[in-house]
């Protein structure tokens, strides 16, 4: 399936993640005043001793901040994930041993706790009001070799769109973000930490980076606070979209999405789902596969849309499938699992 645009996630480990997804149009959001960036640079230097660097095993870099006095860090998720160990690094190069406490997959933020010796400096989060389009904000990270530093920018939208990437929804702006700033913290012009990095990408030519926003999560980051750990929920499936050469080939109406392939260990293998299989029968190829209609009553034509509403429920959650297996039509409910992918 065509897509016109590539997206580069901010991995901690100094990379770049890269594929193609729908494009969407750019808002101008205007120009950052010499005014606005001296005001900007004032919030920095009171931040700073809340911002953080976050060292990886194996090796990686990332960013975060102080949301707490007694050390507990806020962070994107995709720079602790799979890590053996992490430490964070204050603006004096104190370091300290962390741990993980929370996270929520889906939104991309963790929350960590080091092991701090005395109290320390900290960020206010702002979860009431968000950032309006044109609004300037502040970015700390740790990108091209810089230690906690300032990058400066304007929101370009509110309502970005970058699944699978990021599933939730994005906060698009022109900060000049890299690898090394994925989890730092964005701050408004009071002062107050709006959202963290996730991503950067350059739709039609044009540099955005991204953001996740801390907007009406007081009750999530609560529960992350408490130990809640919230995985993205799977299938367990490779899925294929159904085009007309498809549909033409195997003889079967331009409806619902094909399962390629299953991922061991995951929900539909243990539900009995088919992936696309050929075998011979009578010197002729047959084709194997189950095709799925709809998930809890609801039409899927369309792989990133069927994604997307799997991903919007909770591991653990029990899904039903309309599955058409040659001239069958099933239902195979299934309980939805982390992805399988990281479970060994």
């Amino acid at each position: 399936m065509r897509r016109s645009w590539i997206i580069f996630a901010v991995v901690a480990y100094l990379g770049t993640l890269a594929a193609v997804i729908h494009a969407q149009p750019v808002q101008t959001p205007g120009t950052l005043t010499a005014e606005i960036r001296s005001a900007l640079e004032q919030v920095y230097t009171r931040a700073l001793p809340g911002a953080v660097r976050i060292e990886t095993i194996p090796e990686g870099t990332g960013s975060g901040f102080f949301i707490s006095a007694d050390g507990l860090v806020m962070t994107a998720y995709h720079v602790i994930e799979d890590t053996q160990s992490f430490r964070v690094v204050n603006y004096k190069n104190e370091s300290f041993p962390a741990e993980l406490v929370g996270y929520d997959e889906f939104r991309d933020i963790a929350i960590l706790r080091a092991r701090v010796n005395a109290p320390v400096p900290f960020l206010v989060l702002e979860t009431s009001q968000g950032p309006r389009v044109g609004e300037p904000l502040l970015a700390i990270g740790n990108s091209r070799g810089a230690f906690i530093a300032p990058r400066y920018g304007l929101v370009n939208t509110v309502e970005r769109d970058i699944f699978p990437f990021f599933n939730s929804i994005a906060i698009s702006t022109t900060i000049p973000l890299a690898p090394g700033d994925s989890g730092g913290p964005v701050i408004n012009q009071a002062g107050r930490v709006v959202a963290v990095v996730v991503a950067i990408g350059q739709p039609n030519g044009v540099f955005e980076s991204y953001l996740s926003p801390l907007l009406g999560l007081d009750e999530v980051i609560g529960q992350l606070k408490t130990g809640r750990k919230r995985d993205v929920p799977y299938i367990g499936v490779q899925l294929f979209q159904i085009d007309d050469d498809t549909a033409t080939t195997l003889r079967i109406p331009k409806e619902g999405v094909l399962i390629r392939g299953l991922l061991r260990g995951g929900a539909a293998e243990r539900a009995g789902l088919r992936g696309f299989a050929v075998r011979r029968e009578n010197g002729q190829e047959v084709y194997d596969f189950d095709v799925i209609l709809e998930a809890d009553g609801r039409p899927f034509n369309d792989v990133t849309e069927l994604q997307r509403y799997i991903r919007s429920k909770e591991v653990g959650d029990n899904v039903t499938l309309t599955i058409r297996r040659g001239s069958q039509t099933l239902k195979i409910e299934l309980k939805l699992t982390a992805n399988p992918t990281r479970r060994g």
